[in-house]
């Protein structure tokens, strides 16, 4: 079964555009990130979506594509070119590696007054690259990261977008439902705030995984759980600011404990993959010479450790 099958299976959706061939959003790729979003929309009252999907290619997935497009309320079109022709809003659901080809292939089909809306969570370079395919068609470009779970969230799921169209992206979408939030104006600012945000979520669980081994190995979950929990009573401003503000500070001490906590890792069998890491980012904080920059005393934020930071040169290091 291929497209033409997948096509007249969704003839009641083909019934309804022969009035007007125009789709308002059109989906490239349709995963469950594309599904999902597609099913919010079409719950909210979006009666004009498509898309295509290169597993109408394989056999073993064109039925649950099929009956997938059927529930979001999605036609199924032939191919890039065919989305992008008849879309207004074009939506890239694709993986990250096939970002930039995929633009490349829809770029030359583009016209102004449409927007490209890239969600595929790509690195920031590569979304400049294809902000450089799409935006000389004249049609706008956004960059787009969904922070959290789509299968949990939907359509409704916290995106941030970047670009110049931005804005107007949101604007649009948002009045369907969507909670999209614009924060830059250049192209990347989107998808760095994901990678940036995993370095602390996903480090976060390797941390927990890393703990949790030690924890029961001892037979001390329910306490170490419970200490934890204590830090953050007040809140995640408050974590951020303690925890960044005080080892600024106190690093140097710190490592010494945390090489204890390496030889208990150790003892008990279990690779300390991720306390080697905090030593090793203790004893760069502590080669900043932080404390004798604060005068031994703990700073009220993070931000004021930032400002050290940038006083020092350090952030100049990396600037552009």
């Amino acid at each position: 079964m291929g497209v033409r099958e997948l096509r007249e299976g969704s003839s009641w959706l083909s019934q309804r555009h022969t009035m007007n061939d125009r789709f308002l959003i059109g989906f490239i790729g349709f995963g469950e990130a594309g599904f999902e979003i597609a099913r919010g929309l079409h719950s909210a009252g979006v009666s004009r979506i498509c898309l295509c999907d290169l597993r109408t290619r394989d056999p073993d997935k064109v039925v649950l594509l099929r009956d997938r497009s059927r529930e979001a309320g999605a036609e199924i079109l032939d191919s890039v070119q065919e989305v992008t022709t008849h879309s207004d809003i074009i939506l890239s659901v694709v993986t990250p590696e096939a970002s930039v080809a995929v633009a490349r292939e829809a770029a030359v089909h583009l016209k102004p007054g449409q927007l490209y809306i890239d969600l595929t969570s790509s690195f920031p370079d590569e979304m400049k690259t294809v902000a450089a395919l799409i935006e000389p068609s004249g049609a706008g470009f956004v960059d787009g990261a969904m922070m959290g779970a789509v299968p949990v969230y939907g359509h409704k799921i916290l995106t941030y977008l970047a670009g110049r169209h931005a804005g107007e992206a949101a604007r649009i979408l948002n009045e369907h439902g969507m909670n999209l939030e614009a924060v830059g104006e250049e192209p990347g600012q989107a998808s760095a705030i994901k990678l940036i945000l995993s370095i602390a979520t996903k480090g976060f669980g390797a941390l927990l995984a890393e703990m949790l081994l030690a924890a029961h190995h001892y037979h001390v979950e329910e306490p170490v759980l419970l200490a934890l929990n204590q830090y953050f009573a007040k809140g995640l401003d408050a974590v951020v600011n303690r925890f960044v503000a005080s080892d600024a500070v106190h690093a140097g001490r710190r490592i010494k404990e945390m090489e204890s906590s390496i030889r208990l890792l150790e003892k008990i069998g279990t690779d300390p993959i991720m306390t080697e890491a905090t030593v090793q980012r203790l004893k760069w904080t502590a080669s900043l010479n932080l404390a004798e920059y604060f005068r031994g005393i703990t700073p009220e934020s993070y931000e004021d450790v930032i400002q050290a930071w940038e006083k020092k040169g350090l952030l100049g290091r990396f600037k552009k």
